[in-house]
């Protein structure tokens, strides 16, 4: 009888001390959930900022990089308006109106837009030879562009275009009149008019910038 009494006695004792292993090892598990939970949280909130800060540097490398070929094409353009392909006015450096148009086109270099645009109005204004008024609503063109002022650029470079169909620039302002329109939301009417220079000067040095245009419209 006493013996059975120790069976019994040593038999309760092993299943409370098994209980308790495995309550300790499911309280143990509980607390390895909750601290991989933590730190599963911590890491998503890492990962979270990351991106937040992989998007803000891409947004300023994206605003770098038009910045930097924005300047590149205005040294172009100032480097091809000074090329002798094409006799734009008859008047000489030293009189008013030609004077206006030069100081026009280093305010436009030098990215002031708004001082060159009065200038070029200045230009125009000095009742100009039709050769000259062409270059001058030509580059009124871009500086109105360039300042954000879209509707005018339009209305510059189209009324260059009825002037200037002879003109060693007339390629280079359908693509710019085509970015123009793009910023006013007339997509159709800048697709048709890369179409156009891209068919009528396919080897121009613009041609690889008109085709990603299009494939952006």
């Amino acid at each position: 009888m006493k013996i059975q009494v120790c069976r019994c006695t040593f038999f309760l004792l092993s299943l409370l001390l098994s209980s308790s292993v495995a309550a300790n090892e499911g309280l143990n598990l509980d607390l390895a959930i909750l601290k991989i939970n933590k730190e599963v949280k911590t890491l998503n909130s890492e990962i979270l900022a990351l991106k937040d800060e992989i998007e803000i540097l891409r947004e300023n490398q994206r605003l770098n990089s038009e910045k930097i070929n924005e300047l590149l094409q205005m040294i172009e353009i100032n480097q091809s308006s000074n090329k002798k392909t094409f006799q734009s006015t008859s008047t000489t450096q030293n009189t008013k109106p030609a004077k206006l148009f030069g100081d026009g086109k280093n305010a436009f270099v030098l990215g002031d837009y708004k001082k060159s645009i009065e200038l070029f109005l200045a230009h125009l204004e000095t009742s100009p030879s039709i050769l000259s008024k062409t270059d001058t609503l030509l580059w009124l063109g871009r500086a109105y562009f360039y300042s954000g002022a879209f509707l005018n650029s339009k209305d510059s470079y189209l009324e260059y275009q009825s002037m200037g169909q002879d003109h060693p620039k007339f390629a280079d302002s359908l693509y710019e009149l085509s970015r123009a329109l793009i910023e006013l939301d007339e997509n159709v009417q800048a697709k048709l008019l890369l179409d156009k220079m891209l068919s009528e000067y396919p080897g121009h040095t613009l041609s690889s910038k008109a085709s990603a245009l299009i494939q952006n419209l």
